[in-house]
C-alpha cells in the first residue's frame, strides 16, 4: 500500500467518524442555491479559524466569530450549531484539503530527502498558515474538558500517524531505509516531534526563528531515518 492510500483511507475514515462524533453539526435548512451555501459555510469556517487561532476556543464568543466572519449570530447558526462544532468543522475541512495537497506534491519527488524536508515543510507551513499553530494551542487548552475538540485532536493524531507509517513503509520497500525499522513506534516519535513545533511556537512567539526549528527537525529525522550500513566482513583466508 502506497502513501496515497494511507492518507486516503485515513481521510475516508476520519471524515466518516468526525460527522458521526459531531451529530450537532447541523447546516441550516435547504438553501434554494447550493453554491452559495458553500461559499457562506467556507466563508464562516476560515473567519472562525481566525478568531479562534487569536483567542483560543474558550476564549472566543460566537458574536466574536460572527464578527470576524462578516455575517450575523443567526445565520452563523443557520450552519453550525455552537463553537465545538465549528471547530469540528473546520478541522475536518482542513484535513481533507491538506491530504489532497500533500498528495499531490509527494507524487513529483522522488529523491528521500527532498520528500522529508518537503514533508517536515508542509508541516510546518500549515502552522503558519490561517493561525494553524494558534488553533491547535486553544484546542489543546480546551481538550482535557471537552470530549468532542479531544476527538477531533485524535483524530488529526490518527491522521498524523497514517501518514507518517505510510511513507515509513514507502521507504522500506524502495530500500531507503532499513528492514527492521519499527514503523509503527519510530511514527509515534516523529509525529510527537513534529508536534513539539507547536509548543516552541507558542513559547517563542513573533521571535520564533523557523528555519532553526525546520533544521533541528530535519537533521534529527534524517540520522533517525538512515539506512543501516552494510556490515562489511573481512576475506577467508582460504591459503594453506
Amino acid at each position: 500500500m502506497n502513501i496515497h492510500s494511507w492518507t486516503l483511507l485515513w481521510y475516508q475514515a476520519g471524515h466518516l467518524h468526525a460527522l458521526k462524533e459531531s451529530s450537532q453539526l447541523v447546516p441550516a435548512a435547504i438553501d434554494p442555491a447550493p453554491k452559495h451555501a458553500d461559499l457562506v459555510r467556507q466563508r464562516i469556517l476560515e473567519g472562525a479559524a481566525r478568531a479562534f487561532s487569536r483567542s483560543g476556543l474558550a476564549g472566543t464568543s460566537v458574536p466574536q466569530v460572527a464578527a470576524e466572519c462578516g455575517v450575523s449570530v443567526g445565520l452563523l447558526y443557520r450552519y453550525f450549531s455552537g463553537k465545538t462544532n465549528l471547530y469540528t468543522a473546520i478541522c475536518t475541512n482542513q484535513m481533507a484539503a491538506e491530504v489532497a495537497s500533500l498528495r499531490q506534491q509527494m507524487d513529483q519527488i522522488t529523491d528521500p530527502r527532498q520528500r522529508l524536508e518537503h514533508a517536515v515543510d508542509f508541516y510546518l507551513g500549515r502552522l503558519s498558515e490561517n493561525g494553524g499553530a494558534g488553533l491547535l494551542l486553544g484546542a489543546l487548552a480546551e481538550a482535557q474538558t471537552n470530549q468532542v475538540v479531544r476527538q477531533t485532536l485524535r483524530l488529526r493524531r490518527d491522521g498524523i500517524l497514517a501518514f507518517i507509517e505510510g511513507f515509513l513503509a514507502e521507504g522500506i520497500a524502495s530500500g531507503g531505509l532499513a528492514p527492521g525499522l519499527p514503523v509503527a513506534s519510530c511514527a509515534r516519535a516523529i509525529a510527537m516531534t513534529l508536534d513539539g513545533a507547536i509548543a516552541e511556537w507558542a513559547v517563542s512567539g513573533p521571535d520564533l526563528d523557523r528555519p532553526a526549528v525546520r533544521a533541528a527537525i530535519i537533521d534529527l529525522l534524517t540520522g533517525l531515518l538512515r539506512p543501516a550500513e552494510p556490515q562489511t566482513t573481512s576475506p577467508t583466508d582460504t591459503s594453506a
